[in-house]
């Protein structure tokens, strides 16, 4: 079976293409604008470049955020375009936060795992995992000092393109990990999703908003 896996929701994109277990091809690449042209662009040279057509795609996992406003949407509306075009595709949406936790080894997991993500305002996205990677917060968004007294009791580890930012200044925390990164690995994306394909927990793709986009109204006669 063929898997196809995406995302534009950080700062990058994000693209891969699995026969069954093995790479076959992908992308990694920062980039601040223009994520979901280059996403349609490079998924459909690494199919050309296989010799594959959509249909032939079995499985479809796309993240569903946090993070850009406009990235979630286009990753999404490239996805469901995408199954309407392939009836037999099974598809599935995958939490950024799922795909940050999994890029923790085994050996760096604490009693606390912490994802977070950067939100570009004062704030954080974040999420708890224990060290079996299972949830036991929920996505939140929370300032630095919230985050801080969540965190007292236990050693945690941290993951995520905002734990950097949060970790700059002194926290007073129990630290065993910090794994910094840009963007979320496309590997990882592939596991997650298909840890939720053997586990028949397939979820249709729905946007992953903690809070509501940052937008300008114009006043009248502004």
């Amino acid at each position: 079976m063929y898997t196809l896996v995406f995302d534009t929701t950080g700062s990058g994109v994000g693209a891969a293409l699995y026969r069954d277990l093995s790479r076959v091809a992908g992308i990694e690449k920062i980039e601040e604008f223009g994520q979901a042209e280059d996403l349609a662009c490079n998924v459909e040279k690494m199919l050309k470049e296989n010799k594959l057509k959509f249909g032939e795609i079995g499985l479809l996992g796309v993240c569903t955020g946090p993070g850009s406003f406009t990235g979630v949407r286009a990753g999404l509306a490239f996805a469901r375009g995408l199954a309407l075009g392939s009836p037999d595709l099974k598809l599935t949406g995958v939490s950024a936060f799922e795909v940050y936790a999994n890029m923790l080894k085994e050996s760096d997991r604490a009693f606390y795992n912490a994802v977070v993500i950067e939100t570009k305002r004062e704030d954080f996205y974040f999420q708890l995992f224990d060290e079996n990677l299972k949830k036991i917060s929920e996505p939140l968004a929370l300032t630095r000092e919230e985050i801080a007294n969540r965190l007292k009791s236990r050693q945690t580890s941290f993951i995520g393109d905002g734990a950097e930012r949060l970790l700059s200044v002194s926290m007073g925390l129990q630290i065993k990990q910090v794994e910094i990164t840009d963007m979320m690995s496309t590997e990882a994306l592939f596991r997650t999703t298909y840890q939720k394909y053997l586990q028949k927990n397939l979820d249709f793709p729905k946007p992953l908003y903690i809070r509501g986009a940052d937008t300008c109204v114009r006043q009248a006669g502004a």
